[in-house]
């Protein structure tokens, strides 16, 4: 059955990606308010002069095969719309983002693309609502919000970005900052319902999550980071990085990076029915040298079992657009390039390769060679456009996957992306200019109040 409502949200943003509107141009837009200035009082200010609306449109083409069989497909458009307040009293915080994507095309036979609903049916979903209260630079967020952990993340990488229900505290003491978190519920990339943690990795079964994570720069260009989470009766993973980065003549660097992780079944095994513990281990290398990187790595996988990552993107170094190479007993190497076209005059054009190929796996596994073809073309890299038309970006992928089966028999899977994104973030600031009352007051009013004008200005343009 056809529901014309459906396509509302669609079209909104159709008109929205197409027409240079003031309200979808980027950086700063003034509203009027009907309050004269000295009418403001600190609510009043985190409400409207302190709020940021946002608007990000997003049109997605996925098409896939696998072994010369058609696989998912749909094409998508959406975004997300949202608007979180001021600081009131410097102290409380609230926000709501509602994110949609609805089908232009979606085969009754081709779904599974993760852009849609299972059914190929269209995503409308209020992800974020939360509220925030800061105390001294640390921020304790309840109810729908993003995380962005290692392992517990957006997972980007579609139309609609995994979020999570629950309490989190986040903050920084000199050079460390920590992050903690109770999560409740989660909301997948293609589904509409917050579900528990149990039921988001696969089981039936409701449990929560409990995690946690460091970040330390200690200074000498090194980062080290660390992270954990657990979720009784399935699962206790733990995440480590550190990269060091030696900055070489003008915009050139060398950049080392090396991670550790471990994870084990807990409790019933209910995810995996066995009991285990794995590990993986990688390092990488990236050299940038006039607009031109350079990227070689390498990662390791234990034998028992493959890796799960049921909470976000997997953040091994050999996670690839259709594979990440964490199955048991893998091991993988990591070659790439990508060229920053500014220097040659292209200003926003990036392109790059990326192969992962198998060095060793388990015996009844496949050996996969993958590679990635990718190029952004970002026009808010360009000074000299509109400001309408600056928020627009373009990012094509393009994905071959090759199976190198024990029998000496091969397969090939491909996938390709294109994906369309226009996004702005308003910041909506009174005075309306008519109630400034110019004729109002001599000098010594016009002044401090011009100053007081130009100062907020100037903090919401930097």
């Amino acid at each position: 059955m056809i529901r014309p409502w459906r396509w509302l949200p669609a079209c909104f943003f159709v008109l929205l990606t197409s027409c240079p509107a003031s309200l979808s141009s980027g950086g700063t837009s003034a509203k009027a308010a009907d309050v004269p200035p000295d009418g403001t009082d600190a609510v009043r200010a985190a409400f409207f002069d302190d709020a940021t609306f946002t608007l990000h449109a997003r049109s997605y083409v996925f098409d896939s095969s696998n072994a010369g069989d058609e696989g998912p497909a749909a094409l998508a458009i959406g975004g997300w719309t949202g608007y979180q307040t001021g600081w009131i009293g410097d102290i409380v915080q609230f926000g709501v983002v509602g994110y949609t994507s609805q089908p232009l095309w979606a085969p009754e036979d081709r779904e599974g693309s993760l852009l849609l609903l299972p059914s190929g049916e269209g995503i409308s979903v209020f992800g974020q609502a939360y509220a925030a209260l800061r105390y001294d630079g640390q921020v304790l967020t309840l109810y729908r919000q993003r995380v962005d952990q290692p392992e517990v993340n957006p997972h980007d990488n579609r139309m609609v970005p995994n979020t999570f229900e629950g309490a989190t505290l986040g903050g920084s003491l000199d050079v460390l900052s920590y992050f903690a978190g109770f999560l409740t519920s989660m909301k997948t990339r293609d589904s509409n319902d917050f579900v528990n943690m149990a039921e988001a990795a696969g089981v039936d079964a409701n449990e929560q999550m409990y995690m946690g994570g460091l970040s330390l720069s200690p200074g000498y260009a090194i980062d080290l980071r660390t992270s954990f989470y657990v979720v009784p009766n399935l699962l206790a993973s733990s995440y480590s990085d550190v990269d060091w980065t030696l900055n070489l003549r003008g915009a050139d660097r060398l950049k080392l990076s090396g991670q550790f992780m471990v994870q084990t079944g807990i409790g019933d095994e209910l995810l995996t029915g066995t009991d285990f513990t794995s590990w993986v281990f990688g390092i990488k290398g990236d050299f940038t040298c006039d607009g031109l990187t350079l990227t070689a790595g390498y990662t390791a996988k234990g034998k028992d079992h493959t890796w799960q990552a049921p909470y976000g993107v997997w953040p091994g170094y050999t996670s690839m657009l259709i594979n990440d190479f964490n199955r048991a007993g893998e091991q993988a190497v990591l070659l790439g390039a990508s060229y920053d076209f500014e220097g040659i005059g292209l200003t926003g054009l990036i392109a790059g390769v990326l192969v992962a190929a198998d060095t060793h796996v388990a015996d009844e596994l496949p050996m996969w060679t993958e590679y990635d073809l990718s190029a952004t073309y970002s026009l808010s890299a360009m000074d000299s456009l509109p400001d309408w038309l600056s928020p627009l970006s373009f990012n094509a992928q393009y994905a071959i996957l090759q199976s190198h089966e024990s029998d000496g028999q091969n397969e090939v899977s491909n996938q390709l992306r294109l994906i369309r994104e226009r996004g702005a973030d308003m910041t909506i600031f009174s005075p309306r200019a008519s109630a400034m009352a110019p004729h109002v007051g001599d000098q010594s009013v016009a002044v401090p109040w011009a100053q007081a004008c130009n100062n907020l200005i100037a903090r919401v343009v930097a």
